[in-house]
């Protein structure tokens, strides 16, 4: 009678091994993937609120017959890249008044709009002519690029997001209308 001495056996087999080390690839590789990716949703879902609160604008501007205007904050140490709407107030004609100027204003009706980290946006106006303009202070190179008229007619202009200094997304254009369109 031969007795057979059986050892035993510890520890994981090769392929227990490898099926864990597989795994824990595609789980980290899956939670990289996402951690770069996580950012720029951010910043596609900042564009489309922004694109929500230019109508919003828009409607406000018209409703009200206000003159608005978008008011861009670029980011610095302290704060991010922002935007807010200001409002128009014509220069008065008094007498007394010393400085016939015009004045812009935070609009209060809306809050200012911070961007996410490394999000901004650049807005270039387009070339439109207004032949029968009166007021050359809301056309002068001090007014702000992005102008609702309080009519319907806004300043027309190309509005391009950035996530890290790379374009995201369409460029945006409002035309003369007021119409939202992606490019």
């Amino acid at each position: 009678m031969k007795y057979h001495q059986r050892a035993s056996s510890r520890g994981f087999t090769l392929i227990e091994v490898m099926v864990v080390i597989v795994v824990v690839a595609i789980v980290t590789s899956l939670i990289m993937m996402n951690f770069g990716g996580i950012d720029q949703r951010k910043a596609m879902q900042a564009r489309e609120i922004f694109i929500m609160n230019l109508q919003r604008i828009a409607r406000e501007s018209n409703d009200q017959s206000l003159v608005l205007a978008l008011n861009v904050q670029p980011a610095t140490d302290v704060n991010p890249f922002r935007y807010m709407v200001a409002e128009y107030h014509p220069a008065k004609t008094e007498v007394n008044t010393v400085a016939n100027q015009s004045s812009w204003t935070e609009y209060s009706a809306f809050k200012i709009q911070p961007l996410p980290e490394n999000v901004s946006f650049q807005i270039q106006s387009t070339d439109y002519q207004y032949d029968k303009a009166q007021n050359s202070t809301l056309l002068d190179a001090k007014a702000p690029q992005l102008i609702w008229l309080g009519n319907g007619e806004v300043k027309p202009v190309r509005i391009q997001f950035y996530y890290s200094q790379q374009p995201i997304g369409p460029e945006i254009e409002i035309d003369h209308l007021g119409k939202i369109n992606e490019i």
